[in-house]
C-alpha cells in the first residue's frame, strides 16, 4: 500500500469511528461481568415443518442461539439477552423467567430479538400456538434462562468500553417512496454501528454487543434445499459467529437491532418482480449472506481496534415503563393487497426500557421503528452515547414515519400505531426513565 493510500485509509477509519471513554458517575463500584451462549436450534425430528400458505422448512443451515451478558456493580445487576428469533415470544413470561434466573427484578432485564426471518416462529403472528410452536417458544425461553445462568456463574472482575463506527450493508427498503424493488438509495438509512465491549481486567475478551439497523432477512423465503427453507440466524447470526471465531472478537457476541423498521440488507437472495423479473438465488444466496456478514464484521473489527481501554468501575441503572399512543388496524385483502378498511383500536401500549452503564444508555423499544424515528430518539437523549435497541420483549410491530402512512404498503399495513404520536411519546418516555438515574 502506498503512503497516500495508507493516509486515505487512516482518514476513512477516523471518519467512520468515534470512540470515547465512558464517564464515571460518583460512587461507581467495581464491575463484574459474565456472558453465556446456548443453542436453541430446532431438532431434526421437527422437519419437515409445514407453514400454511408458505414453503416448508426442510432443515437447518446454521445453529441459532440465545446469548446473555450480565453486569454487576456491587449494588445492582442488569441482564441483556439477545435471541436469534424474529421476535420475543411470550414476552412477559420470558422476561420474568430471565429475571428469576439472574435474581433481579424484571426492570433490570432487557430481552431482544435479532429479527432473523429464517426460524420456525417467523410466520406465527399470535393466536393459539400449535404444539410445535409451543415447543419452539419453550426452547427459546429455556435457552434464555440457561444463557443467563451461564453468565451469572461466569461473573468476574471486568472492564467495559464503548465504540461507535459505521457499516454499509443496509439500505432503505423503498416502501415509503412507493418502490417495489426493496431498496431506495436516497431514503433515510442510519449506518451507525455501536459496540459494547466487555473484557477481563487483564484485557481478555468476554463479550461484545453489536447494534445495527437491518432486518435479518437476506435468505427470507429463499428456497435453498429440497424445495424448501432452512433455519438460519441470517445476517445477525453470521456476524456473531464470525466475531466469535476471531481473537479480536469475543467468545459471546450479541447482535441487537437498531431502528430497522424500514431497513433491509443491501442484497437479498430472493428478489421481487418489479422492473425486472424476480429471481431466487437459492443455495447460492448463502454466499450473498456471507459477503455482507463479513463486511459488517470487518466494520465491527475496525471499531473495536480504535476503542480505548475500558472502565473497571461502573454505576448501573435500569428502569422500564410503557408509553401509550392511539392504535389502528388496517383490514387488507391479502389476495389483492388492497385496503378494505381502517379501524381505530383504542390506546396502544409500547414497552420502553433503559439500562444505563456509566454515561452509556441502552434504550429499548418494543417496536420495529423507522430510521428517522430512531435518529430523532437518539438526538433527543440527554446523553450522546445512546444506543437504541428495538424488537425488545412485547414488540407491537412496525412504528413508521407519518409520511409512510400516506400510501401504505406492507410496513404500514402491519403497523398498529396511528400516525402523529410515536416519535415524541417514545423520546419523552425514555428520557423520563433516565431522569432518575444516578448523576
Amino acid at each position: 500500500m502506498t503512503s497516500r493510500h495508507k493516509a486515505l485509509s487512516t482518514l476513512a477509519l477516523t471518519c467512520a469511528v468515534a470512540v470515547s471513554a465512558l464517564a464515571l458517575p460518583a460512587g461507581a463500584g467495581a464491575l463484574k461481568a459474565g456472558a453465556g451462549k446456548v443453542a436453541v436450534t430446532p431438532t431434526i425430528d421437527e422437519f419437515p415443518y409445514t407453514v400454511p400458505h408458505e414453503k416448508t422448512f426442510v432443515g437447518v443451515h446454521d445453529d441459532v442461539y440465545a446469548r446473555a451478558i450480565v453486569l454487576d456493580d456491587g449494588n445492582k445487576r442488569v441482564v441483556l439477552v439477545s435471541l436469534e428469533a424474529t421476535l420475543v415470544p411470550n414476552p412477559d413470561q420470558m422476561v420474568a423467567a430471565v429475571a428469576k434466573a439472574a435474581d433481579v427484578p424484571v426492570t433490570n432485564v432487557m430481552v431482544t430479538a435479532t429479527h432473523t426471518h429464517n426460524v420456525l416462529l417467523t410466520f406465527f403472528h399470535g393466536g393459539e400456538p400449535s404444539d410445535t410452536q409451543k415447543r419452539e417458544m419453550a426452547r427459546l425461553q429455556d435457552g434464555a434462562i440457561e444463557a443467563t445462568k451461564e453468565a451469572v456463574a461466569a461473573l468476574k472482575p471486568a472492564k467495559i468500553g464503548f465504540g461507535r463506527g459505521q457499516a454499509f450493508v443496509n439500505t432503505n427498503n423503498g416502501e415509503e417512496a412507493g418502490h417495489k424493488y426493496w431498496y431506495d438509495a436516497t431514503g433515510s438509512s442510519d449506518k451507525t454501528l455501536d459496540i459494547l465491549r466487555v473484557e477481563t481486567t487483564d484485557g481478555q475478551p468476554l463479550a461484545l454487543m453489536l447494534n445495527y439497523a437491518t432486518h435479518g432477512e437476506v435468505m427470507f423465503r429463499s428456497v435453498t434445499k429440497d424445495g424448501g427453507y432452512e433455519v438460519s440466524g441470517d445476517l445477525p447470526g453470521a456476524v456473531s459467529r464470525i466475531l466469535e471465531g476471531q481473537p479480536t472478537g469475543a467468545p459471546v457476541v450479541l447482535f441487537t437491532s437498531a431502528a430497522e423498521g424500514d431497513q433491509l440488507p443491501l442484497f437479498k437472495s430472493l428478489q421481487p418482480d418489479s422492473l425486472l423479473p424476480g429471481t431466487d438465488e437459492g443455495a447460492a444466496g448463502w454466499g450473498i449472506l456471507d459477503l455482507q456478514a463479513r463486511r459488517l464484521a470487518m466494520s465491527a473489527m475496525e471499531t473495536i481496534s480504535a476503542m480505548p481501554a475500558g472502565d473497571d468501575e461502573a454505576t448501573l441503572y435500569a428502569a422500564s415503563a410503557p408509553v401509550t399512543c392511539p392504535g389502528q388496524h388496517y383490514n387488507v385483502d391479502h389476495a389483492t393487497g388492497k385496503l378494505i378498511s381502517l379501524d381505530d383500536t383504542g390506546p396502544l401500549s409500547i414497552p420502553l426500557s433503559v439500562i444505563r452503564i456509566n454515561d452509556l444508555v441502552l434504550a429499548g423499544v418494543g417496536g420495529d421503528i423507522a430510521s428517522d424515528i430512531g435518529k430523532s430518539i437518539k438526538s433527543a437523549s440527554p446523553l450522546p452515547n445512546t444506543t437504541l435497541i428495538t424488537m425488545t420483549a412485547g414488540s407491537v410491530g412496525y412504528i413508521l414515519n407519518d409520511s409512510a402512512y400516506v400510501h401504505p404498503g406492507h410496513g404500514a399495513f402491519g403497523s398498529p400505531v396511528k400516525p402523529g404520536c410515536a416519535t415524541q411519546a417514545i423520546s419523552t418516555g425514555l428520557n423520563q426513565l433516565l431522569a432518575t438515574a444516578p448523576k
